[in-house]
Protein backbone atom coordinates (compact mmCIF):
# COMPACT_ATOMS: atom_id res chain seq x y z
CA UNK A 1 0.00 0.00 0.00
CA UNK A 2 2.84 2.35 0.83
CA UNK A 3 4.45 1.64 -2.56
CA UNK A 4 1.31 2.77 -4.40
CA UNK A 5 1.10 5.84 -2.19
CA UNK A 6 4.66 6.83 -3.12
CA UNK A 7 3.95 6.38 -6.84
CA UNK A 8 0.81 8.48 -6.62
CA UNK A 9 2.77 11.20 -4.82
CA UNK A 10 5.41 11.31 -7.57
CA UNK A 11 2.72 11.32 -10.27
CA UNK A 12 0.88 14.20 -8.58
CA UNK A 13 4.13 16.18 -8.28
CA UNK A 14 5.00 15.70 -11.96
CA UNK A 15 1.45 16.61 -13.01
CA UNK A 16 1.54 19.79 -10.90
CA UNK A 17 4.92 20.82 -12.39
CA UNK A 18 3.70 20.24 -15.95
CA UNK A 19 0.51 22.25 -15.32
CA UNK A 20 2.51 25.13 -13.80
CA UNK A 21 4.91 25.26 -16.78
CA UNK A 22 2.01 25.15 -19.24
CA UNK A 23 0.24 27.97 -17.40
CA UNK A 24 3.38 30.12 -17.38
CA UNK A 25 3.94 29.48 -21.07
CA UNK A 26 0.41 30.48 -22.01
CA UNK A 27 0.28 33.51 -19.71
CA UNK A 28 0.50 36.64 -21.85
CA UNK A 29 1.91 38.67 -18.96
CA UNK A 30 5.05 36.52 -18.73
CA UNK A 31 7.85 37.36 -21.16
CA UNK A 32 9.29 34.38 -23.01
CA UNK A 33 12.46 35.99 -24.36
CA UNK A 34 15.50 37.52 -22.67
CA UNK A 35 15.47 40.84 -24.55
CA UNK A 36 12.67 42.71 -26.20
CA UNK A 37 12.19 43.31 -29.89
CA UNK A 38 14.14 46.17 -31.48
CA UNK A 39 16.80 45.93 -28.79
CA UNK A 40 20.50 45.78 -29.63
CA UNK A 41 20.78 42.80 -27.28
CA UNK A 42 18.19 40.82 -29.26
CA UNK A 43 19.86 38.66 -31.90
CA UNK A 44 16.66 37.38 -33.49
CA UNK A 45 15.24 38.67 -36.78
CA UNK A 46 13.43 41.47 -34.90
CA UNK A 47 16.49 42.63 -32.95
CA UNK A 48 19.04 45.36 -33.70
CA UNK A 49 22.19 43.46 -32.76
CA UNK A 50 23.53 43.41 -36.34
CA UNK A 51 23.05 47.15 -36.78
CA UNK A 52 24.92 47.80 -33.54
CA UNK A 53 27.76 45.41 -34.33
CA UNK A 54 28.07 46.66 -37.90
CA UNK A 55 28.61 50.25 -36.83
CA UNK A 56 31.02 49.05 -34.16
CA UNK A 57 33.02 47.08 -36.73
CA UNK A 58 33.35 50.24 -38.84
CA UNK A 59 35.18 51.97 -36.00
CA UNK A 60 32.24 54.12 -34.96
CA UNK A 61 31.83 55.13 -31.34
CA UNK A 62 28.65 53.15 -30.55
CA UNK A 63 27.05 52.73 -27.13
CA UNK A 64 23.63 51.88 -25.65
CA UNK A 65 21.69 54.61 -23.84
CA UNK A 66 20.06 53.13 -20.73
CA UNK A 67 18.58 56.29 -19.16
CA UNK A 68 16.52 59.27 -20.33
CA UNK A 69 18.19 62.10 -22.17
CA UNK A 70 17.42 64.38 -19.22
CA UNK A 71 19.73 62.23 -17.06
CA UNK A 72 22.30 61.42 -19.73
CA UNK A 73 25.35 63.27 -20.98
CA UNK A 74 25.18 63.05 -24.75
CA UNK A 75 27.80 64.72 -26.94
CA UNK A 76 26.58 67.86 -28.65
CA UNK A 77 27.04 66.33 -32.12
CA UNK A 78 25.93 62.82 -31.17
CA UNK A 79 23.36 60.62 -32.90
CA UNK A 80 20.49 59.02 -30.98
CA UNK A 81 18.50 56.18 -32.58
CA UNK A 82 15.19 55.52 -30.88
CA UNK A 83 13.86 52.57 -32.87
CA UNK A 84 10.26 51.63 -32.11
CA UNK A 85 9.79 52.52 -28.47
CA UNK A 86 7.58 49.83 -26.97
CA UNK A 87 4.91 52.08 -25.46
CA UNK A 88 3.88 55.69 -25.60
CA UNK A 89 5.82 57.27 -22.73
CA UNK A 90 3.60 60.35 -22.59
CA UNK A 91 0.97 59.32 -20.07
CA UNK A 92 -0.90 61.07 -17.30
CA UNK A 93 0.88 61.08 -13.96
CA UNK A 94 -0.90 61.48 -10.64
CA UNK A 95 1.00 62.88 -7.70
CA UNK A 96 -0.27 63.44 -4.20
CA UNK A 97 0.06 67.02 -3.03
CA UNK A 98 -0.91 67.75 0.57
CA UNK A 99 -4.26 65.96 0.98
CA UNK A 100 -5.38 66.29 -2.62
CA UNK A 101 -4.56 64.15 -5.62
CA UNK A 102 -3.82 66.45 -8.55
CA UNK A 103 -3.53 65.05 -12.10
CA UNK A 104 -0.21 66.18 -13.60
CA UNK A 105 1.52 65.48 -16.89
CA UNK A 106 4.66 66.66 -18.66
CA UNK A 107 4.50 69.41 -21.23
CA UNK A 108 4.97 66.90 -24.02
CA UNK A 109 2.12 64.60 -22.93
CA UNK A 110 -0.63 63.50 -25.25
CA UNK A 111 -3.94 65.10 -24.30
CA UNK A 112 -6.08 62.82 -26.42
CA UNK A 113 -6.91 65.50 -29.00
CA UNK A 114 -6.24 65.31 -32.70
CA UNK A 115 -2.56 66.22 -32.70
CA UNK A 116 -1.52 66.08 -29.08
CA UNK A 117 1.49 67.89 -27.63
CA UNK A 118 5.07 68.01 -28.76
CA UNK A 119 6.69 64.59 -29.09
CA UNK A 120 10.04 65.39 -27.48
CA UNK A 121 11.05 66.50 -24.00
CA UNK A 122 12.62 69.94 -23.44
CA UNK A 123 15.97 68.25 -22.77
CA UNK A 124 15.77 66.35 -26.05
CA UNK A 125 14.79 69.52 -27.90
CA UNK A 126 17.69 71.44 -26.36
CA UNK A 127 20.15 68.69 -27.25
CA UNK A 128 18.94 68.61 -30.86
CA UNK A 129 19.20 72.40 -31.22
CA UNK A 130 22.78 72.19 -29.98
CA UNK A 131 23.80 69.93 -32.87
CA UNK A 132 22.41 66.48 -32.12
CA UNK A 133 20.70 64.17 -34.56
CA UNK A 134 17.58 62.37 -33.29
CA UNK A 135 16.23 59.41 -35.30
CA UNK A 136 12.74 58.33 -34.27
CA UNK A 137 11.37 55.21 -36.00
CA UNK A 138 7.83 54.28 -34.90
CA UNK A 139 4.87 52.20 -35.99
CA UNK A 140 2.36 53.71 -33.52
CA UNK A 141 1.47 57.12 -32.20
CA UNK A 142 4.23 58.91 -30.30
CA UNK A 143 3.15 62.26 -28.93
CA UNK A 144 2.41 64.63 -31.78
CA UNK A 145 3.85 62.13 -34.29
CA UNK A 146 1.41 59.57 -35.58
CA UNK A 147 1.36 56.92 -38.27
CA UNK A 148 -1.51 55.74 -40.41
CA UNK A 149 -2.64 52.26 -41.23
CA UNK A 150 -0.52 50.24 -43.68
CA UNK A 151 -1.15 51.14 -47.30
CA UNK A 152 -0.19 49.51 -50.57
CA UNK A 153 2.22 50.90 -53.11
CA UNK A 154 5.91 51.60 -53.40
CA UNK A 155 8.33 53.97 -51.66
CA UNK A 156 10.47 56.36 -53.69
CA UNK A 157 13.01 59.03 -52.89
CA UNK A 158 11.63 62.58 -53.30
CA UNK A 159 14.45 64.71 -51.82
CA UNK A 160 18.17 64.63 -52.73
CA UNK A 161 19.60 63.66 -49.35
CA UNK A 162 21.84 60.84 -48.15
CA UNK A 163 23.77 59.75 -51.22
CA UNK A 164 23.77 56.02 -51.89
CA UNK A 165 20.32 55.55 -50.40
CA UNK A 166 17.86 55.30 -53.27
CA UNK A 167 15.72 52.22 -52.66
CA UNK A 168 13.89 50.98 -49.55
CA UNK A 169 12.03 47.72 -49.18
CA UNK A 170 9.78 47.89 -46.08
CA UNK A 171 7.43 44.99 -45.28
CA UNK A 172 4.60 47.49 -44.85
CA UNK A 173 4.15 51.17 -45.66
CA UNK A 174 2.73 53.58 -43.08
CA UNK A 175 2.28 57.28 -43.58
CA UNK A 176 3.63 59.87 -41.15
CA UNK A 177 0.90 62.03 -39.65
CA UNK A 178 0.52 64.55 -36.87
CA UNK A 179 1.62 68.11 -36.20
CA UNK A 180 5.32 67.40 -35.93
CA UNK A 181 5.43 65.34 -39.11
CA UNK A 182 3.78 68.16 -41.09
CA UNK A 183 6.70 70.41 -40.21
CA UNK A 184 9.20 67.99 -41.80
CA UNK A 185 10.65 67.75 -45.29
CA UNK A 186 9.86 64.41 -46.94
CA UNK A 187 12.88 62.39 -48.08
CA UNK A 188 11.05 59.16 -48.94
CA UNK A 189 7.34 59.00 -49.66
CA UNK A 190 4.67 56.83 -51.19
CA UNK A 191 1.88 57.97 -53.48
CA UNK A 192 -0.24 58.86 -50.44
CA UNK A 193 2.25 60.70 -48.22
CA UNK A 194 5.67 60.79 -46.50
CA UNK A 195 7.23 57.81 -44.76
CA UNK A 196 10.71 59.19 -43.97
CA UNK A 197 11.16 62.90 -43.20
CA UNK A 198 13.66 65.34 -41.70
CA UNK A 199 13.13 68.39 -39.48
CA UNK A 200 15.84 71.00 -38.91
CA UNK A 201 16.12 72.31 -35.35
CA UNK A 202 18.88 74.86 -34.76
CA UNK A 203 22.22 73.15 -35.44
CA UNK A 204 20.68 69.68 -35.32
CA UNK A 205 17.95 67.68 -36.94
CA UNK A 206 15.18 65.18 -36.24
CA UNK A 207 14.58 62.25 -38.58
CA UNK A 208 11.12 60.69 -38.49
CA UNK A 209 10.58 57.21 -39.89
CA UNK A 210 7.36 55.16 -40.01
CA UNK A 211 9.21 51.94 -40.93
CA UNK A 212 11.30 50.72 -37.96
CA UNK A 213 11.52 47.31 -39.65
CA UNK A 214 14.23 48.72 -41.95
CA UNK A 215 16.85 48.39 -39.19
CA UNK A 216 16.07 44.92 -37.79
CA UNK A 217 18.40 41.98 -38.31
CA UNK A 218 16.07 40.24 -40.75
CA UNK A 219 15.85 43.19 -43.19
CA UNK A 220 19.03 45.23 -42.68
CA UNK A 221 20.69 43.57 -45.69
CA UNK A 222 17.83 44.31 -48.10
CA UNK A 223 17.78 47.19 -50.62
CA UNK A 224 19.73 50.23 -49.26
CA UNK A 225 18.83 49.75 -45.60
CA UNK A 226 22.46 49.32 -44.53
CA UNK A 227 23.49 52.44 -46.44
CA UNK A 228 20.64 54.34 -44.75
CA UNK A 229 21.95 53.25 -41.35
CA UNK A 230 25.44 54.49 -42.23
CA UNK A 231 24.12 57.84 -43.46
CA UNK A 232 22.05 58.36 -40.34
CA UNK A 233 25.02 57.46 -38.10
CA UNK A 234 27.14 60.05 -39.89
CA UNK A 235 30.92 60.31 -39.82
CA UNK A 236 32.91 61.07 -36.70
CA UNK A 237 29.81 61.16 -34.48
CA UNK A 238 29.10 59.18 -31.35
CA UNK A 239 26.09 56.91 -31.95
CA UNK A 240 23.68 55.87 -29.19
CA UNK A 241 20.94 53.24 -29.41
CA UNK A 242 18.14 54.10 -26.99
CA UNK A 243 17.67 51.00 -24.82
CA UNK A 244 15.79 52.85 -22.09
CA UNK A 245 12.61 52.61 -24.20
CA UNK A 246 13.12 48.83 -24.28
CA UNK A 247 13.15 48.38 -20.52
CA UNK A 248 16.90 48.61 -19.81
CA UNK A 249 17.83 51.26 -17.27
CA UNK A 250 21.05 52.21 -15.47
CA UNK A 251 22.26 55.27 -13.61
CA UNK A 252 25.18 57.60 -14.28
CA UNK A 253 28.41 56.76 -12.47
CA UNK A 254 30.14 59.06 -10.02
CA UNK A 255 33.12 59.68 -12.29
CA UNK A 256 30.85 60.54 -15.20
CA UNK A 257 28.86 63.02 -13.13
CA UNK A 258 32.03 64.69 -11.80
CA UNK A 259 33.43 64.91 -15.31
CA UNK A 260 30.29 66.57 -16.63
CA UNK A 261 30.35 69.04 -13.74
CA UNK A 262 33.79 70.23 -14.83
CA UNK A 263 35.85 68.21 -12.36
CA UNK A 264 37.64 66.27 -15.10
CA UNK A 265 40.94 68.24 -14.87
CA UNK A 266 40.76 68.08 -11.07
CA UNK A 267 40.38 64.29 -11.13
CA UNK A 268 43.24 64.00 -13.62
CA UNK A 269 45.44 66.16 -11.37
CA UNK A 270 44.65 63.95 -8.35
CA UNK A 271 45.56 60.82 -10.32
CA UNK A 272 48.84 62.37 -11.49
CA UNK A 273 49.67 63.51 -7.95
CA UNK A 274 48.98 59.99 -6.63
CA UNK A 275 51.28 58.47 -9.26
CA UNK A 276 54.06 60.97 -8.50
CA UNK A 277 53.70 60.31 -4.76
CA UNK A 278 53.86 56.55 -5.34
CA UNK A 279 56.95 56.93 -7.54
CA UNK A 280 58.61 59.29 -5.03
CA UNK A 281 58.08 56.92 -2.13
CA UNK A 282 59.87 54.16 -4.02
CA UNK A 283 63.13 56.20 -3.96
CA UNK A 284 65.09 55.67 -0.71
CA UNK A 285 66.50 58.71 1.00
CA UNK A 286 69.45 57.89 3.28
CA UNK A 287 70.33 54.45 4.65
CA UNK A 288 67.80 51.68 4.37
CA UNK A 289 65.67 51.13 7.44
CA UNK A 290 64.91 47.74 8.88
CA UNK A 291 61.21 47.14 8.36
CA UNK A 292 61.18 43.99 10.49
CA UNK A 293 58.67 44.21 13.28
CA UNK A 294 59.93 43.84 16.84
CA UNK A 295 58.62 40.57 18.26
CA UNK A 296 60.71 40.36 21.46
CA UNK A 297 59.10 40.97 24.83
CA UNK A 298 60.35 44.14 26.48
CA UNK A 299 62.73 42.56 28.99
CA UNK A 300 62.84 45.44 31.44
CA UNK A 301 59.08 45.77 31.71
CA UNK A 302 58.71 42.02 31.95
CA UNK A 303 61.22 41.70 34.79
CA UNK A 304 59.71 44.61 36.67
CA UNK A 305 56.20 43.20 36.41
CA UNK A 306 57.42 39.73 37.38
CA UNK A 307 59.28 41.15 40.41
CA UNK A 308 56.17 42.95 41.55
CA UNK A 309 54.19 39.74 41.19
CA UNK A 310 56.72 37.76 43.27
CA UNK A 311 56.88 40.53 45.86
CA UNK A 312 53.15 40.37 46.38
CA UNK A 313 52.80 36.60 46.28
CA UNK A 314 55.73 35.40 48.50
CA UNK A 315 58.08 36.64 51.28
CA UNK A 316 61.66 37.63 50.52
CA UNK A 317 63.11 34.53 52.13
CA UNK A 318 61.03 32.25 49.89
CA UNK A 319 62.11 34.19 46.81
CA UNK A 320 65.78 33.67 47.77
CA UNK A 321 65.18 29.97 48.29
CA UNK A 322 63.62 29.58 44.81
CA UNK A 323 66.43 31.59 43.26
CA UNK A 324 69.05 29.37 44.96
CA UNK A 325 67.27 26.22 43.69
CA UNK A 326 67.27 27.71 40.16
CA UNK A 327 71.04 28.21 40.48
CA UNK A 328 71.45 24.59 41.58
CA UNK A 329 69.51 23.38 38.51
CA UNK A 330 71.66 25.59 36.25
CA UNK A 331 74.85 24.05 37.70
CA UNK A 332 73.45 20.54 37.19
CA UNK A 333 72.55 21.24 33.55
CA UNK A 334 75.93 22.82 32.77
CA UNK A 335 78.24 20.41 34.61
CA UNK A 336 76.24 17.19 34.48
CA UNK A 337 77.01 16.55 38.18
CA UNK A 338 74.65 14.76 40.54
CA UNK A 339 74.16 14.22 44.29
CA UNK A 340 77.27 14.89 46.42
CA UNK A 341 79.38 16.13 43.53
CA UNK A 342 76.68 18.59 42.59
CA UNK A 343 76.33 19.78 46.17
CA UNK A 344 80.08 20.31 46.45
CA UNK A 345 80.15 22.27 43.19
CA UNK A 346 77.26 24.48 44.30
CA UNK A 347 78.95 25.21 47.64
CA UNK A 348 82.15 26.05 45.78
CA UNK A 349 80.35 28.67 43.64
CA UNK A 350 77.79 29.85 46.23
CA UNK A 351 78.88 30.27 49.86
CA UNK A 352 76.45 29.24 52.54
CA UNK A 353 73.83 31.75 53.45
CA UNK A 354 74.38 33.37 56.82
CA UNK A 355 71.22 35.43 57.26
CA UNK A 356 68.51 33.51 59.07
CA UNK A 357 65.26 35.39 59.83
CA UNK A 358 63.45 34.94 63.10
CA UNK A 359 60.61 32.44 63.12
CA UNK A 360 57.47 33.90 61.54
CA UNK A 361 59.28 36.95 60.20
CA UNK A 362 60.71 37.89 56.83
CA UNK A 363 64.27 38.90 55.92
CA UNK A 364 65.17 42.57 56.31
CA UNK A 365 65.74 44.41 53.05
CA UNK A 366 69.50 44.80 53.70
CA UNK A 367 69.96 41.06 54.25
CA UNK A 368 67.82 40.27 51.17
CA UNK A 369 69.95 42.53 48.97
CA UNK A 370 73.19 40.95 50.28
CA UNK A 371 71.97 37.38 49.76
CA UNK A 372 70.64 38.28 46.29
CA UNK A 373 74.01 39.71 45.31
CA UNK A 374 75.74 36.48 46.45
CA UNK A 375 73.51 34.37 44.16
CA UNK A 376 74.02 36.77 41.25
CA UNK A 377 77.81 36.53 41.70
CA UNK A 378 77.50 32.73 41.75
CA UNK A 379 75.70 32.87 38.37
CA UNK A 380 78.52 35.08 37.03
CA UNK A 381 81.17 32.62 38.16
CA UNK A 382 79.21 29.78 36.59
CA UNK A 383 79.04 31.63 33.25
CA UNK A 384 82.79 32.42 33.44
CA UNK A 385 83.54 28.76 34.06
CA UNK A 386 81.55 27.87 30.93
CA UNK A 387 83.93 29.79 28.67
CA UNK A 388 86.73 27.78 27.00
CA UNK A 389 90.17 28.07 28.64
CA UNK A 390 88.79 29.26 31.96
CA UNK A 391 90.50 28.06 35.15
CA UNK A 392 87.11 27.39 36.67
CA UNK A 393 86.19 25.05 33.81
CA UNK A 394 89.42 23.08 34.33
CA UNK A 395 88.80 22.84 38.06
CA UNK A 396 85.31 21.51 37.51
CA UNK A 397 86.74 18.17 36.38
CA UNK A 398 85.34 15.75 33.83
CA UNK A 399 81.70 14.93 33.66
CA UNK A 400 80.67 11.58 35.06
CA UNK A 401 79.56 8.94 32.65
Amino acid sequence: MSRWTGRLTWFAGVLFLAAALAWLWRDAKVRHEAFREYSIYNSSEKGLSIAYRYLESKGRAVAPLARPVARAFLPADGVLLRIRPEADPFKFIEIEMDTKTVPMRPVHAVDGKEDGSYAFTPEEEEWVRGGGRFILAIDHRYGSVDVGKPVSGAVRKVFPLWPGVTRLDPPSIRLLRGTTSREAVSVFASADGPVLSRIRRGKGEIVLCSMPELFVNGRLGKADHLALLEQLAGTGRAVFFDEYVHGIETGAGTLEILRQWGFGPFIAMIVIAALVSFWRRRIRVGPEEDDARETRVEAVDFVDSLALLYRRMMPRRHALTLYAKAFEKAVAVQTGLRDAALKARVEDLLPSRHARPAKGKDLPVQDFDRELELINNAFRRLNDAKRPGSRRSAAAGPRPA
